[in-house]
């Protein structure tokens, strides 16, 4: 086997090494199944939800159920267990008086209810007021998570609502939904 000697030589040899690796993860990336089964598209991650006008956006895994009402969206993991609903009721900030009705809302709803813990808590970048309590839905044992988080121009609520003991994967995967959550300023539409 010829040696290579001179620098360009290796060089070269790098060069083609580097692109036969960009050619392989292209196909990874660009081939439809090159990473899954045969004859069968890969499935985004992540979809992206932005509403310029409530000022809002979020991203949530691409398996999830998205219902939007109004100034509610309500995700749901593909087997049921998690159920986030991220609103704006109120073009104004109120955030005590909208926690403290999401609260009563919750307690009744999931009654005999407990309010287990209330304090900070993290929203995208932000820290929101939060609490979590236990209750029933359906006969069921159930844990609900209120997130209440205000800018100058509107009030967001946030509620997750799970089984007793949700799989790590969807605890993980309503994290990573929490904290994509973006408030700006609304804007109008043109």
């Amino acid at each position: 086997m010829r040696r290579i000697a001179d620098g360009a030589g290796r060089r070269r040899l790098v060069g083609a090494g580097l692109l036969l690796a960009g050619l392989a993860i292209a196909a990874l990336v660009l081939i439809p199944g090159a990473d899954g089964p045969p004859g069968r598209a890969p499935r985004p991650v992540a979809a992206s939800v932005s509403v310029p006008g409530l000022g809002l956006a979020f991203a949530h895994p691409a398996s999830w159920k998205r219902e939007i009402d109004g100034r509610a969206f309500r995700l749901r993991s593909p087997e049921g267990s998690v159920i986030l609903t991220i609103a704006s009721p109120l073009a104004e900030r109120r955030p005590e008086e909208v926690k403290a009705a999401l609260r009563s809302a919750l307690l009744r709803r999931l009654a005999p209810a407990k309010v287990l813990r209330e304090g900070p808590g993290p929203l995208g970048a932000r820290r929101a007021t939060t609490f979590e309590l236990t209750g029933r839905s359906g006969g069921e044992r159930v844990r609900a998570l209120g997130v209440v988080e205000s800018t100058p121009f509107r009030t967001y609520t946030i509620t997750l609502v799970t089984s007793a003991s949700p799989s790590a994967r969807r605890v993980k995967e309503a994290q990573d939904v929490l904290g994509s959550v973006r408030l700006t300023k609304p804007t109008r539409r043109r």
